[in-house]
């Protein structure tokens, strides 16, 4: 089984893609993935960048959250 990822920009397009595809008989499956808000992005981006805090254990980072 052949497997093509197709990243349709709205509703619209997906649902002429799922059409054409149905006349041609081709069996589809349309796979909902989640999107990272704004802080998650940045938090990856600190994570590959290597910014961020580094502790030695969960002690010290309680400590330096204040909590």
């Amino acid at each position: 089984m052949t497997t093509i990822v197709i990243r349709p920009k709205n509703k619209s397009e997906k649902e002429f893609l799922s059409r054409l595809l149905k006349k041609m008989n081709i069996d589809s499956q349309f796979i909902e993935e989640s999107v990272p808000n704004f802080e998650t992005k940045k938090a990856i981006e600190d994570v590959e960048h290597r910014k961020g805090t580094k502790v030695k254990d969960s002690q010290e980072l309680f400590s330096k959250l204040g909590i």
